[in-house]
This record gives structure tokens, sequence and C-alpha cells, in this order.
């Protein structure tokens, strides 16, 4: 997806009135941060209560290299701001002001730090709070200011004016004032729809969510979102294309409002079990596709495709590895191959209950389940809730060269069928990464960006004459990009053969070669066209 998704919490809903302290129990000292808005970002004035010569911040996972350091003043002029911790050159301070700009990258980075949204911010407050403190904020700023939600630190708070929040049905919304009417729109819509339809089904959430989007990411990401403690939805977008979005990426923001919404109930009232993300990620992502299909915002034919993309990217994340749960437990696999095993689990429960039971009502009764006390959960829950024979742990627990044929008999014993229908993109990655496997030396780095109009390698020097950074022309007399299909079978003749493919670097008539010494194989690539629908009835 062009999302990225993470564990979701829970959201307040407090009045908007003044700057009332927020308060999160911990233990040991007290800590009270004063923020106060500049053309920067955020001044964070902190205060402690016991004098110390380093204040180490707890969550040492957040990055805060956009930060300037302390502020000199008496205490701390020769204080520094170093990786997690704000140190002393030797006299104890009990306070420090820091400039909290607003993050320059997602690149590598978890929950982002301060984000702007118009001209307010996005802040992950627990990264503000000591290793052993409780934390406070205050806010100084303009009356029309707030801090939302305003008795929670746990996660994202929005400091900002206080107009921006929109009341809704189910929750509050936060839209940058620079948002496109038709991604305004689409996100509000889809907010609504998805809060209402999930909690038809799983009850009320913890708390009513706030969906926070705006249109001044950091980037290089085009789109990402995740959801933290407090209930609060953050939806980045980053570059001009927003401006005008295609359809396509409208329906992303409404899978992702879809999906984020889930999580206010599959992670915040149920707590899944640590090392298994494909099983709360993937069924977020499984459930969104139910809502969005259930409610009119798919339809049949795209809800097949994105199902059909789940399951090819899954097989070829996987292939024949020998453990499915350790190459599924991070990366886009969690995703597609999560996506994969809730659906086939969904086939699995409606024919065994001749459509009365799906695995939406496997959710339901794991909610339940936390609703009443008990909120943890595993793969071991969610399996034992499938019908007797059913493929899903065999997925795991079959021989690797198995796997996969026994996926594709269950399915077709469900009524499932399917074509190989190979994109151009598929056939380009086919070429391009077996090429890299040929001329690479085993262990190295090696890769490939798809440009505007070209192919660039990402390589180590140890990669033969596909080394380095090489910006593609011609693969044997075909453009790589335009001509994928005719480019791959012209490289699967000369592998085939064991002959050189040859290619020549962008804007220049040199043929190269670049060796090929193993036959390349046709991409598989997934194309359902008979599935049972994935709309749920009440």
């Amino acid at each position: 997806m062009s999302f990225k998704t993470r564990l979701a919490c829970t959201l307040a809903t407090a009045a908007l009135m003044g700057a009332a302290p927020l308060a999160a129990p911990m233990s040991a000292q007290a800590q009270s941060v004063t923020l106060k808005p500049t053309t920067d970002g955020l001044s964070a004035s902190i205060r402690l209560t016991t004098p110390t010569t380093r204040f180490r911040f707890q969550d040492a996972g957040v990055a805060r290299d956009d930060w300037i350091a302390p502020t000199r003043d008496a205490q701390t002029r020769d204080a520094r701001l170093s990786g997690d911790a704000v140190e002393g050159a030797g006299d104890a301070f009990d306070r420090f002001t820091l400039l909290l700009k607003p993050d320059t990258t997602e690149e590598g980075r978890g929950y982002i730090a301060v984000t702007r949204v118009g001209d307010g911010y996005l802040l992950f407050a627990p990264a503000l709070t000591g290793a052993d403190d409780m934390l406070r904020l205050t806010l100084d700023a303009p009356q029309t200011w707030t801090l939302w939600p305003a008795n929670d630190v746990s996660g994202y708070v929005y400091v900002g004016p206080a107009a921006r929040i929109e009341q809704r049905v189910g929750g509050a919304a936060i839209m940058a004032p620079g948002l496109s009417p038709q991604v305004r729109t689409t996100a509000l819509d889809t907010l609504d729809t998805a809060v209402n339809f999930f909690g038809h089904r799983f009850g009320a959430p913890p708390k009513p969510p706030t969906l926070v989007f705006t249109d001044q990411g950091a980037g290089p990401i085009s789109f990402r979102a995740d959801v933290t403690d407090t209930e609060v939805i953050s939806a980045r977008l980053h570059g001009d294309d927003w401006a005008e979005p295609t359809d396509s990426a409208l329906s992303d923001i409404r899978l992702l409002v879809f999906h984020e919404s889930v999580h206010l109930w599959n992670s915040h009232f149920a707590v899944p079990a640590e090392g298994s993300p494909w099983l709360h990620e993937g069924g977020a992502q499984y459930l969104a596709l139910v809502a969005a299909s259930s409610t009119g915002v798919l339809n049949h034919e795209d809800g097949l495709d994105a199902i059909s993309a789940s399951l090819t990217n899954c097989r070829r994340a996987v292939g024949q590895s020998r453990s499915l749960a350790e190459r599924i437990a991070g990366g886009p696999a969690m995703y597609d191959c999560g996506v994969t095993i809730q659906w086939l689990a969904d086939l699995e429960l409606r024919h065994a209950s001749n459509g009365q039971r799906g695995v939406i009502d496997v959710w339901r009764d794991l909610i339940a389940q936390a609703r009443a006390g008990r909120p943890d959960y595993g793969p071991a829950d969610f399996v034992s809730a499938l019908p007797a024979g059913s493929a899903v742990p065999a997925l795991f627990d079959a021989p690797a060269d198995q796997r996969w044929s026994a996926l594709e008999a269950r399915l077709t014993a469900l009524g499932v069928r399917w074509e190989n229908r190979p994109s151009r993109q598929t056939y380009l990655m086919a070429a391009l990464s077996h090429l890299n496997a040929s001329n690479c030396a085993p262990g190295v780095s090696k890769g490939y960006y798809l440009r505007d109009g070209y192919v660039q390698m990402d390589n180590d020097a140890a990669c033969g004459a596909l080394a380095g950074d090489l910006e593609l022309g011609k693969i044997e007399g075909f453009d790589p990009m335009a001509d994928a299909r005719p480019m791959f079978e012209a490289v699967q003749t000369r592998c085939a053969a064991g002959e050189p493919v040859r290619f020549t670097a962008r804007g220049q008539t040199t043929v190269r070669e670049a060796l090929c010494k193993t036959p390349l194989a046709t991409p598989l690539a997934y194309a359902l066209t008979i599935a049972p629908p994935l709309a749920t009835q009440d």
C-alpha cells in the first residue's frame, strides 16, 4: 500500500476551552512541559522536580534529529541534545528549552515527532516523556489555540487553533486548510462510514476518534498514516499530486481510513500478541476491504483486484521460505500475507456456515472478549475460531514446496478461479531482479528505482556490468518500462540459452552485456476471475 499503518490505541473528546494540563500517570519525578508556538515549530520549556546532569527521554525510538538543542541560560548554557538525552556539562539542571521543529523526513522513522497541520502542529507527546516521569503539557499560546485531546498524552496531540476541530457524529476531524476539496470530502465521509460500520458490529470504540489530515507531510513517502493511544489517526500527504488526486489515490484514502479505524477495536480494546503483526495488520486491511465492499465504497471487481495483489505479493515475498511466520513478521509481507490469511479464513467460515458467519464475526468475538476483561489475543485464538480442517494452519506447517499448491487446491474447492495475468510492472520487476541475482555477488546490496520514464539501478560495486547507479536505456533493444513484456520475453530467451543479455546505458549507444546463466521463469500474478463477494450482511 501507499501508506504505512501501525498499532492503534485511544483518543479523547475533552472540551475545547482553555489550556488544561495533560497528565499521564507514570512514576518518580513530575515533568512539566510548556508549549509555545513559533514560526519554526514548538518551543518546549521543560521543568523537572529534581535537578539532574542528564535527562533521558523514555522513547528512544523517536527521531529527534530535527530538534534544536537547549536554549542557553544560566543552568543549561553548556547542555546538549544527544540522541535520546539532554546532557549537562557537569552542573545539575532542572529546566531547559528545546525547539521542536517539524520532522524533515519520514524515511526510516516510526511515529513522527512533530508535523505541521495548517498553522498548528501534531505532536507525538510521548517523545517528551522522561524515563521515569509523569508528563504534563500546558500551552502558552493565543486563547484561540488548544490542546486536543486535552487530557491524554499517550500519543498524538493536536496543538493549534480550536476552530480547526470539526465535531462529527462518531468523533472529530482536523483538516489542514490546504487540502484539496476531493481529499477533504473523501476523508470525512469515509470516517463517518467507517465508525458507523464497525461500531454497529463491534460496539462503540474505546473513545471517539479524531482524524487529522494534513498535506504538509515531510515525505519522501507520498502517503503515510498511523494511529496512537490518544485515538488520533494521523494521515500525512506529501507532494503536488494531491492537489488534484486521481480516483486511485482517493480509493487509497478510503481504505486508509477504514484500516486505521479498525485499529480502534483490534489494537485498543483487544491487544495483539507480540511477534504476530500479520494478524492485526492483515486483519485491519482485510476488514477495511470488507467494510468498503459492504458499504458500496468498493465494487466487487476492485475488491478482487486488491485480493489478487495481496495474494501475488505474499507468494512473491515468501516463496519457498521454510518459515512463513518469520517471513511475515514485518515489512509489506505482514500486510499482504495477513490479508491472504484473513481472506482464506473468511472463505472457509462462510462456506462452513452457509454464509451465516465470517471472519468479521471472529473479530467481533475477540473484541467482546476484550471488553469482558481478556484483552490479549494471538494467532492461536484466531485459528481456534476457524472450521475444522481449515487450511490456514497448513500455510504455516506444510512443507515449503507444497505450501502454494495446497493453498491453490483449497481455493479451488472454495469456488475461487483465477488467471495468471502479469502486469507490465510485474514483467519489469521479474527481469531486473533476475539479472541482479545473476550479476551481483551473494549477500551484496542490490535493487533499482523506477524514475520518471527510466530505470536506475541501485547496486553494490560487486554487481558486474549492473554495478552502481547505472541508468538503463534499452535491454535487448526494448525500453524496459514502455515495452516491459517484449523486453522480458527477449531476456527470457537469452537466459534459456545461457547467453548474456545486451543493454545500453541511458543516452548512449554502446552495447554492454550482463550475465544470465540460469533460466528466467515467467512471473506469477494472480488475477481472480471468480470468487465469493467480500461484502457481509448484518
